[in-house]
């Protein structure tokens, strides 16, 4: 779990904050990283800024080029593919065992949840992405499989990059919402296989609408319009 920012050290404020750029495309896929005005940014030496490109070439984030620096990991069709045929098994696993340690409190803090997110539809990108990812690692964490709930959210932190175009999109929003609430219906009645399935199936619309809205030539056109 992620330490409240007024509690990291300074290495890891450069490390988050370097993630949250990439994350929300503010240093774009293929950007070359210029560390000098990254540490001057946030007034740091360029010690840390190393530091934390190798930390986030280790999780795919970035790429070190001996001599050359350090580039942000493009994205790609492939990685996408990869990223989501992981997610389906491990998440399918964990919303099965979840089922059976979900209590009452579990589901009314979950419907809960899904009534925040119909609330916050309308709300910037990022209040969106958040509060999705915080419904589907509640549901996640029911498993109680520390280790696989971590696999999770490194899978997600990858996957982000991607989610962005989708969320673009309004009607998918709402559309996601609803099948949040038909989600967390099969679990309260204990019927963790179609849970499973369906939660697969959620994963898969998510997969296929990104494939079919960008092609991996354009995925650095998207990021430039997004910060413009």
């Amino acid at each position: 779990m992620e330490k409240p920012p007024n509690m990291r050290t300074v290495a890891e404020h450069v490390y988050f904050q370097i993630k949250q750029w990439i994350l929300t495309g503010e240093l774009a896929p293929g950007e070359k990283v210029d560390q000098d005005a990254i540490a001057e940014r946030l007034q740091v030496s360029k010690m840390p800024v190393r530091s934390a490109l190798e930390k986030l070439a280790a999780q795919d984030f970035v790429k070190l080029h001996s001599h050359r620096g350090a580039t942000i990991s493009e994205l790609s069709v492939k990685h996408l593919q990869e990223i989501y045929f992981v997610r389906c098994l491990l998440e399918e696993a964990a919303i099965k065992l979840g089922v059976q340690h979900m209590t009452k409190e579990d589901v009314d803090k979950l419907y809960g949840m899904i009534a925040e997110q119909e609330k916050l539809a309308g709300s910037e990108l990022e209040t969106i992405l958040a509060t999705n990812r915080q419904f589907h690692m509640y549901i996640y964490g029911l498993a109680q499989q520390p280790l696989m709930l971590g696999i999770i959210n490194r899978l997600w932190e990858q996957s982000e990059r991607y989610r962005r175009i989708l969320l673009r999109d309004q009607h998918m929003v709402e559309g996601s919402i609803q099948e949040h609430r038909h989600l967390v219906d099969l679990m309260k009645q204990g019927r963790a296989e179609e849970a499973g399935r369906f939660l697969v199936e959620h994963n898969r619309k998510t997969e296929e609408f990104v494939l079919h809205y960008i092609n991996q030539t354009q995925w650095r056109d998207l990021y430039e319009v997004e910060k413009v």
